[in-house]
């Protein structure tokens, strides 16, 4: 696995990766000369040695692992901030990490398996060009509380979620089709709103909400159930008597989700990581129809997700704020996102090879917007320690 690389002058204006890594362990276009790059050893025993100053501006630092472990390697401040990671890099492995720097004291910092951080040396940064800002990076301690109220809200969300999956199996046994199709799209909402902890349900997400697809027989499969089989039932001409007892199963599973979530606690990381991946997954499977069994519930089903990644940034904001100059750009995108989509008065799946409406390209495009300012965050957010 090639090392993951973060030039930290993105935790400035956010945590953006640098170019793709090479076979040989570096990073984006070779260096003129490997002699016009300073190595430093990432070792807890010679953490930053064999590099002692530097220019302001662009510095390169070219690091070899010489532990028998895999290092995360930074490039901190006297105070902690950061401004560049290699992460994992593997015994005897090299890479270059790179990034921009005002003068100033910094050091490597070592890390092996979250261990206690190794310091390296100080490095004199001298010059007059400017630098990136650095980033104080967030502990487990920090996060905690973050998660621990994330994890009520959607502990709050399920318990709605469990009343609509009641009057959904009411009005599936009432046989009115529309009144079971309301219910439907109220619980369908909700559960989209939670995309933050779909991580923590396991097995019991996919019954409450998994699409045909890992069935032998798809959609026919006895085996299928949760929302989207009621989908494709009410929207397929099935009797919503007959999907009764499917409404049973889903408040079953509702209410195991409920005992586990009790007995659960959300993993940061993973938290985080929804930030992200929340809306990619709007625009990967929501708005490409992928998980569409009738409904054609696209735009309300993209509008939940928005709701969703919202609650989770509201939550994480104290943390992201001074860390992330353009989370405000962030928050203005997940608007025009939901106007953009309240303009839409239908949806049409693109075929292959077909050209999507202008709306259909309009949503799409601020949906792959929202998701590029929100990759950074998830690494932004990352624990780590440094003391």
């Amino acid at each position: 696995m090639p090392p993951r690389m973060w030039p930290l002058a993105a935790m400035a204006i956010a945590l953006m990766s640098l170019p793709g890594c090479r076979a040989d362990g570096s990073t984006g276009p070779a260096a003129s000369s490997s002699a016009a790059v300073p190595e430093a050893q990432a070792s807890r025993s010679h953490c930053g040695a064999g590099w002692s100053r530097a220019a302001a501006g662009l510095v390169q630092v070219r690091v070899r692992n010489t532990d028998v472990n895999a290092e995360e390697v930074f490039l901190a401040d006297g105070s902690g901030r950061l401004y560049g990671e290699i992460d994992p890099l593997a015994p005897g492995a090299t890479a270059v990490l790179r990034t921009t720097l005002s003068a100033g004291d910094y050091h490597l910092v070592c890390s092996v398996n979250d261990g206690t951080p190794v310091h390296g040396p100080k490095v004199s940064v001298t010059g007059a060009a400017k630098g990136v800002r650095g980033v104080q990076p967030v502990t487990s301690a920090d996060l905690a509380p973050k998660v621990i109220a994330y994890q009520k809200w959607v502990e709050h969300r399920l318990t709605t979620l469990q009343g609509e999956a009641k009057s959904l199996s009411t009005a599936l046994r009432s046989g009115h089709r529309d009144t079971a199709q309301a219910a439907w799209k109220q619980a369908n909402r909700t559960w989209n709103t939670m995309g933050g902890a779909y991580g923590a349900f396991g097995d019991l997400g996919d019954a409450i909400a998994g699409n045909a697809f890992p069935f032998a027989q798809g959609v026919h499969d006895p085996h299928w159930t949760g929302l989207l089989r009621i989908e494709y039932g009410l929207w397929h001409g099935e009797s919503p008597a007959s999907l009764a007892r499917l409404g049973g199963v889903l408040e079953t599973d509702l209410t195991a989700l409920g005992k586990q979530l009790k007995t659960t606690q959300f993993q940061p990381l993973d938290v985080v990581r929804r930030t992200h991946e929340i809306t990619e997954d709007t625009l990967q499977q929501t708005l490409t129809g992928h998980e569409d069994y009738g409904a054609h519930s696209e735009l309300a089903d993209a509008t939940a997700q928005l709701d969703g990644t919202a609650e989770l940034l509201k939550v994480l904001r104290p943390l992201l704020a001074p860390r992330y100059p353009e989370l405000s750009k962030v928050n203005s995108w997940i608007t025009k996102s939901r106007n953009d989509i309240r303009a839409q008065k239908s949806w049409t799946v693109t075929p292959r090879g077909g050209t999507a409406a202008a709306g259909h390209r309009r949503v799409d495009a601020d949906i792959a917007q929202l998701a590029e300012l929100l990759t950074p965050i998830p690494t932004i957010l990352e624990p780590r320690v440094f003391r």
